[in-house]
């Protein structure tokens, strides 16, 4: 659970910093690894998206682990239940930010053709990457939260 969690939060500040890489090379174009600044937002794109599932399948894995303790153990409470009302939390902000950074990656290749204004795709990439900000607060709440639930679940806490 621990590495899963820490590759999260790495993942994370990576996604992060190569977002805003990306927004800086939609001002002014310069190359990252000999990459040009469509193949980095490809590699960009490919990163997050992985961190994001990565993200869905911790929160997934670990209520699951938690219902099935719970069966194993005949444990009585409210751990599972605890474990969907974080999910609940965390998945609309999360999926909203997918929606907006993917939709922002598509229009890169329509600002580049300049079938559509650059400040369009400028503002949406902001936006997704503000918003990123604000779905991983809930998330790192909804991490810590998650790991006070297994230790209260195994009587650690």
């Amino acid at each position: 659970m621990w590495f899963f969690m820490y590759s999260c939060y790495f993942l994370s500040l990576t996604s992060f910093l190569m977002l805003g890489i990306v927004l800086c090379q939609s001002f002014k174009p310069f190359s990252i690894w000999h990459a040009s600044p469509m193949s980095f937002l490809i590699l960009t794109s490919i990163i997050y998206l992985f961190t994001e599932t990565l993200v869905i399948f911790f929160f997934v894995g670990t209520g699951s682990s938690v219902k099935e303790f719970m069966q194993e153990k005949k444990i009585t409470g409210d751990f599972h239940k605890r474990m969907i009302t974080l999910k609940r939390k965390v998945y609309p902000p999360q999926l909203l930010n997918m929606l907006i950074l993917i939709v922002a990656f598509i229009l890169y290749g329509a600002a580049d053709t300049g079938k559509m204004p650059f400040w369009i795709y400028r503002i949406l990439l902001a936006a997704g990457l503000m918003h990123f900000i604000y779905a991983k607060i809930i998330q790192h709440k909804a991490f810590k939260e998650n790991t006070f639930i297994i230790l209260e679940m195994a009587g650690v806490k």
